[in-house]
């Protein structure tokens, strides 16, 4: 009887010995694992993709309020074209920020391009082209290129929830 008991608690030890740290650190993998996945980047991998593309306003499939700007921050050396649900939006309504500095002064089309601030922005208000923002679901198309070569465009669409 003692003999049985001892090769019973021998077995035990055999077992969590090898089985124990194995257990242990597969547990410390799968921690890792869902970790590396939770912080991986969830974004847009046709703006991560893109150089000259360096933010959507608002990001993709966001949820903003129905008067919130819309607009693309593109790399410096670039000009850009605004579609929002189907409606073009007129150049002198997008509002191209070019200086951090002087925000209100680089309002407008003109500005200087030395500046790294490149951000291409329409604000939805009465009497333009889009007053206000969809409830639900929002699309924009941004057509984009270089000031060097117009005829290189790209465009990338997204899409956000306005409430």
């Amino acid at each position: 009887m003692e003999t049985q008991r001892l090769n019973t608690l021998a077995a035990r030890f055999k077992f969590s010995r090898l089985f124990g740290p194995a257990l242990v650190t597969l547990g410390i993998i799968l921690v890792i694992f869902a970790l590396v996945l939770s912080t991986q980047d969830s974004g847009d991998i046709r703006v991560e993709g893109n150089p000259a593309i360096e933010a959507l306003i608002p990001e993709a499939d966001s949820e903003v309020l129905r008067q919130s700007a819309v607009g693309i921050d593109l790399t410096s050396g670039y000009d850009a074209q605004l579609t929002i649900n189907g409606i073009p939006i007129p150049p002198d309504q997008i509002n191209v920020l070019r200086s951090e500095e002087n925000p209100r002064e680089s309002a407008g089309t003109g500005g200087s391009f030395s500046s790294t601030l490149n951000r291409f922005v329409f604000q939805p208000l009465d009497g333009r082209a889009v007053p206000e923002l969809l409830g639900g679901r929002n699309c924009v198309v941004a057509e984009f290129w270089p000031l060097s070569d117009p005829s290189s465009r790209q465009r990338i669409e997204w899409c956000f929830t306005a409430l």
